[in-house]
């Protein structure tokens, strides 16, 4: 039986937009909003966006109209044409539908959406898999900004099986999306025949990975508040090359991996991270001392370090 608590995480003063894909996820989020709506009596609308990657696209933003009629909510239909480059179809969809999002929301406007709690451990996986270091297994926090509005994932708690109970219960008519059973992809793979296997042993293995999700992130913000309150003159575009060698090399990093983060550039892996050891710290940096990278899926962008007047400075690639 699905229980949550949607209210806490919304604000009814401001306007409420939800990702409506028409997939079963979405659409249990849909309707638990419409509900809410009926009491609260809030703005609540629908951003469906078409990427136009099936046959069917056409049919599924049909289907959310549909829907949203149905439920007497306004829906924004954006359709987008996806051109993949180095990072691969799925992000590039993502980066496509993110800018449409960015390009609706005004501010303190909410913009939901119906990650869950199998969403979460397979990114752990995925990210597990990938090499990524303990600020990425953290996943996916319930708020963050995107453009001048706010995400909210009011359902990170709750697991797929929830939510298709809440399906069949309410008989919501929903789209199945069968490229989601293609195995190609490192995400559907996890999906599809890693979480079944490992569930066959463990029970409810989704929630027990998005629980230690959740530790791991609130164990990062401790720590990072600690750090960043130690070593905060340090922190930041420069950093002293001096005050840098004065450290041992897993503080010195850190530093710099936190300076690289709020400079909004993505994180070098530990092989980069082993050269900018290599490069400033362990040697005299002549003046053409650079290391740069980026990110595979470039949903960030990858950055560059430099020498300037005994400094490390910072800068976008």
């Amino acid at each position: 039986m699905l229980k949550i608590n949607l209210e806490k995480h919304l604000n009814f003063d401001n306007k409420i937009y939800i990702a409506f894909s028409g997939g079963s996820d979405s659409s249990a989020l849909l309707y638990l909003i419409s509900d809410l709506r009926d009491r609260y009596e809030f703005n609540l609308e629908a951003i469906h966006i078409n990427h136009n990657l099936s046959h069917d696209s056409k049919k599924w933003e049909d289907h959310c109209k549909t829907i949203c009629k149905n439920l007497s909510v306004p829906i924004i239909v954006r359709s987008v044409e996806i051109k993949p480059s180095g990072d691969g179809l799925e992000s590039a969809a993502r980066k496509s539908r993110y800018s449409e999002f960015e390009s609706i929301l005004q501010e303190d406007d909410q913009l939901l959406m119906a990650h869950h709690a199998d969403d979460v451990a397979e990114t752990f996986f995925l990210r597990l898999f990938r090499g990524t270091g303990s600020d990425g297994l953290g996943g996916p926090k319930i708020r963050r900004s995107v453009g001048k509005g706010t995400l909210i994932r009011p359902l990170l708690d709750s697991s797929k099986k929830e939510l298709l109970d809440f399906i069949k219960q309410r008989d919501i008519k929903f789209i199945n999306d069968l490229s989601n059973f293609e195995v190609n992809q490192d995400r559907n793979f996890i999906r599809n025949n890693l979480m079944p296997l490992i569930g066959e042993r463990w029970s409810n293995v989704s929630s027990r990975i998005s629980n230690a999700s959740k530790l791991l992130q609130e164990r990062n913000k401790t720590f990072s508040d600690l750090f960043i309150s130690k070593y905060k003159n340090l922190i930041g575009p420069k950093i002293p090359i001096k005050e840098l060698k004065k450290l041992d090399s897993l503080t010195a990093i850190d530093i710099i991996r936190y300076s690289i983060k709020e400079q909004g550039i993505a994180y070098p892996n530990k092989k980069v991270s082993q050269e900018i050891i290599k490069v400033f710290l362990l040697s005299s940096p002549g003046p053409n001392a650079e290391v740069s990278w980026s990110r595979a899926d470039m949903d960030q962008p990858g950055g560059r370090l430099c020498k300037k007047d005994g400094h490390i400075i910072i800068l976008k690639r």
